[in-house]
């Protein structure tokens, strides 16, 4: 779907923060990875994992409407030729799949396919837990072109000033663990900052991100992911 090319602590790198970890990734094929991107979101395997059927029909319902949604606007793109919206989705599959397949994080599918709203998601994109049991709040943007990561900072920072990260405990609380959700309230959490990227060099777009207000702001948390996706 999308090859993960890095994927490093910063401070491995010789910056200073210990908690920041940078992943890039670069995806196969534009129209090879769309269809594995449609293909997982058409997999609901997950709504399984609950036990009560109240939950598993609500999910179901919802689940099911997102997902032929974005299933069909996927499958209209124009061939290498991403639009924003589109981008976004690509953008936060990638990254989230990346989370849980390099980090060894909490598989929580995509925010859209479970959250109330069928489109206009006004909070996080996707979630996940770290092993420390810490939620992760992830933010993707998609700017043709051009590298995206200062308008997800801004974003993130945005939505920590809002409490959209408490606000979005509701619709989370039943993938997450009883300790991470604890930990939260302590402000102990997690964002990850998703974007497209160009062909920059990884340490220009690092060094850029450490200058960034924003990302200045929001350094302080438990972990910061940074996941430059090669679209």
């Amino acid at each position: 779907m999308g090859d993960v090319i890095e994927c490093f602590n910063i401070s491995d790198k010789g910056h200073s923060l210990s908690n920041v970890i940078f992943i890039r990734i670069e995806p196969s094929d534009l129209k090879v990875t769309i269809n594995d991107i449609i293909s997982s979101l058409n997999n609901l395997s997950w709504i399984e994992t609950f036990d009560e059927e109240y939950i598993k029909n609500s999910f179901e319902i919802r689940a099911n409407a997102t997902a032929e949604r974005l299933s069909s606007q996927l499958k209209h793109f124009q061939q290498d030729k991403v639009t924003t919206e589109i981008g976004e989705t690509v953008v936060s599959e990638l990254s989230r799949l990346a989370i849980v397949n390099e980090l060894d994080y909490l598989d929580i599918p995509l925010a859209e396919l479970f959250k109330q709203q069928i489109a206009g998601n006004p909070g996080f994109d996707f979630f996940s837990e770290t092993l420390s049991q810490f939620i992760v709040f992830g933010e993707a943007k998609y700017v043709s072109n051009s590298n995206g990561y200062g308008k997800s900072l801004a974003q993130i920072e945005r939505f920590i000033r809002e409490k959209r990260d408490v606000s979005d405990l509701n619709d989370i609380d039943k993938f997450v663990s009883i300790t991470s959700l604890n930990n939260h309230t302590q402000n102990h959490k997690a964002f990850a900052c998703a974007f497209s990227a160009t062909s920059i060099e990884t340490e220009t777009i690092i060094n850029h991100i450490l200058k960034n207000k924003n990302f200045n702001k929001i350094k302080y948390h438990k972990e910061i992911i940074l996941i430059a996706v090669n679209v």
